[in-house]
């Protein structure tokens, strides 16, 4: 059986969202924090597009997907998390942690003539305070979000016609 391409991509998920909520005893650049955020939110919608393009290119695995994706897009995680987060933050840019969100405790700038403009902000993040647009908590969305992926890859990979 040929590894999934989608579960190395989860597994990269897996990763950066334990670095997003690793709480650091320093202030974090903002921007990094933001494009964790952004890769995080344009991964978990991806990995259905990977699951779906790259893991099913021939014929009988395409179909048991298309059988499989309604169902899987009817998820709440999916329907209420993962797909409006990604339209949301990347086809609005809307619900990117901006200096507004909690999450962001102390805000400081710091010279850094490498940067355009010459300054960058650092801060002080706590990602257990990050919400999504409706206000809602997005470190447990995000674990609820690899569990949602978990399931249905390994219902993939336990499948017949994954198997061969």
């Amino acid at each position: 059986m040929t590894p999934l391409v989608a579960r190395a991509q989860l597994n990269l998920v897996r990763r950066l969202v334990a670095d997003f909520e690793r709480r650091r005893s320093s202030m974090q650049d903002l921007s990094q924090v933001q494009s964790t955020h952004i890769a995080i939110t344009a991964l978990l919608r991806s990995i259905g597009h990977v699951f779906a393009k790259v893991d099913c290119a021939d014929a009988e695995k395409a179909r048991w997907a298309r059988e499989r994706w309604p169902e899987w897009s009817r998820d709440p995680i999916f329907r209420d998390f993962i797909e409006p987060g990604r339209n949301a933050l990347l086809k609005e840019f809307g619900g990117l942690l901006g200096e507004d969100s909690e999450a962001l405790g102390n805000v400081a700038v710091v010279a850094d003539p490498g940067v355009p403009g010459g300054v960058r902000q650092v801060i002080d993040f706590r990602a257990e305070a990050a919400t999504d647009l409706r206000g809602e908590p997005i470190v447990p969305q995000m674990h609820s979000a690899i569990a949602f992926w978990e399931r249905n890859l390994r219902e993939a990979e336990t499948s017949k016609v994954f198997r061969t």
